[in-house]
């Protein structure tokens, strides 16, 4: 079945996207942390086979209304912000990608599919760009907020252009999904897989430069990340393809972090 039919399944709306074919072929301007954090903390989000590297990224995505050839192949603008730790199995080829810890979304249709697809973590929440990344600009702040309560600021600085080989989101690359399917039969779940989706970068206007960000953590809204260090800033404006819903996909174990009750019940400090 083509992908965008699945698609369709869970929302109806994918039809205004190129009747409903395959995704892809989306322009979205991005700001882009790279950066080292402490495996004691990166171990706990990451579930077997998969083993956690140092590397961090974290990005926000202006997703924009996209025509190409006169064809209409994304008609939803949204944001996205997105923490992910690069990871690899041991001794198996072509095993290395972004398993993404969390993300947030401002769009239903972008939920929807993304998580009863793919299996991308997704939440809505509230984000802002300043100034918006049509504006040219050396630097940017961004934002994430969820039922009022203030998650992450961030801000990009200092930016210099750069080869698009040295944009991190250039070429191939390989975002890793949890994806958990409920068994129809009993409460429990049916399978646990990791799967590899494939999306292919053209990057343009790139930039590099410094950066900073503070991640408070929401009450059930956690990301555990731990320090970070060595953070560097990227800005691009993008053309993404997204190809297939399971590029590849391995049986998952259960992921290492433990649920923090402390917080349960408890209204989150708004802003």
């Amino acid at each position: 079945m083509k992908q965008g039919l699945v698609c369709r399944n869970y929302e109806l709306d994918w039809m205004a996207c190129d009747e409903g074919a395959e995704l892809g072929r989306i322009d979205a301007d991005y700001l882009i942390m790279t950066a080292k954090g402490d495996l004691e903390y990166l171990r706990k989000l990451v579930p077997a086979p998969l083993e956690a590297t140092d590397e961090v990224v974290i990005y926000m995505g202006w997703f924009k209304e996209t025509e190409k050839d006169g064809v209409k192949t994304w008609a939803y603008p949204f944001h996205e912000w997105g923490v992910g730790i690069k990871t690899r199995i041991k001794d198996e080829p072509g095993s290395e990608g972004l398993f993404l810890v969390q993300l947030y979304v401002d769009d239903d249709l972008v939920l929807v599919h993304g998580r009863e697809v793919w299996g991308y973590p997704k939440k809505i929440g509230q984000m802002a760009i300043t100034p918006p990344t049509s504006e040219d600009s050396d630097q940017y702040d961004f934002s994430v907020s969820r039922r009022g309560a203030h998650l992450v600021s961030g801000r990009v600085e200092n930016l210099q252009a750069i080869p698009k080989e040295e944009f991190p989101f250039f070429g191939t690359q390989f975002p890793i999904c949890y994806r958990q399917t409920p068994a129809n039969t009993t409460a429990g779940l049916e399978k646990k897989e990791l799967v590899y989706v494939q999306v292919d970068y053209e990057a343009n206007d790139t930039m590099k430069g410094t950066g900073s960000i503070a991640i408070q953590d929401g009450p059930f809204d956690q990301i555990p990340i731990g320090p970070l260090t060595d953070i560097t800033s990227y800005f691009g404006r993008c053309t993404f393809n997204h190809n297939g819903i399971a590029h590849r996909v391995v049986e998952a174990s259960e992921i290492a972090r433990p649920v923090d009750l402390s917080r349960a019940g408890k209204t989150p400090a708004t802003v």
